[in-house]
């Protein structure tokens, strides 16, 4: 379904089939902005988003059976997956709200386009862990430990690619940007944390 999906952006949108799949090129240029985004929201958006969240949730799935805190029969994918939008839609309407602050409806629109090529470049990094990962002996927690590594670096590192043109913004709004990743990006992962932590004892 994944490779579906990617075949689909592909036909529809070949610019963001490569920007999604070049993973070692940044096409989120640090000394420049991108282009000024649609406001309408298209296919392959729709396509793109689709990708991110079955891709978290087959990885996300799988995490939790290996260390056997949930069953498969009654913590389906879907399940996750549902959760995962319903987090996304509740953390878009709060970003909406933030944005307001910001007082620029293109800067906001900006900043959601950019972020979310990198979260998809992420995504597809992390389906070739997965696809890798089909290969039975290597599937152990040593592979996945490197594999999270490798995945984290590389996402902080796109992050601080994505964040660069707005530092002059984010500098007078020094608070708020720090409230945003403890509240947003930070808490969820802890809340998260916390929950796997009293669910082994």
């Amino acid at each position: 379904m994944l490779l579906s999906i990617l075949l689909l952006i592909k036909l529809n949108d070949q610019r963001l089939f490569f920007s999604i799949t070049r993973i070692g090129h940044t096409d989120i240029p640090s000394t420049k902005k991108i282009d000024a985004p649609s406001e309408n929201i298209k296919t392959q958006d729709v396509m793109a988003f689709m990708f991110r969240g079955l891709v978290f949730g087959y990885f996300t799935s799988s995490l939790l059976l290996h260390w056997k805190l949930i069953d498969e029969f009654n913590v389906p994918i879907y399940l996750i997956i549902g959760i995962w939008l319903g987090y996304t839609l509740v953390k878009f309407i709060l970003e909406m709200m933030i944005g307001l602050l910001w007082r620029s409806r293109r800067l906001l629109l900006e900043v959601i386009v950019r972020r979310g090529i990198l979260k998809t470049k992420a995504a597809f990094l992390l389906l070739i862990f997965i696809l890798i990962s089909m290969y039975t002996p290597i599937n152990n927690e040593i592979y996945w430990a490197i594999a999270g590594g490798i995945y984290l670096v590389y996402y902080i590192i796109g992050y601080l690619f994505f964040a660069n043109p707005y530092r002059q913004i984010i500098h007078t709004k020094l608070i708020l940007f720090i409230l945003y990743i403890c509240t947003l990006e930070i808490g969820p992962l802890w809340v998260l944390f916390e929950l796997i932590s009293q669910t082994k004892l």
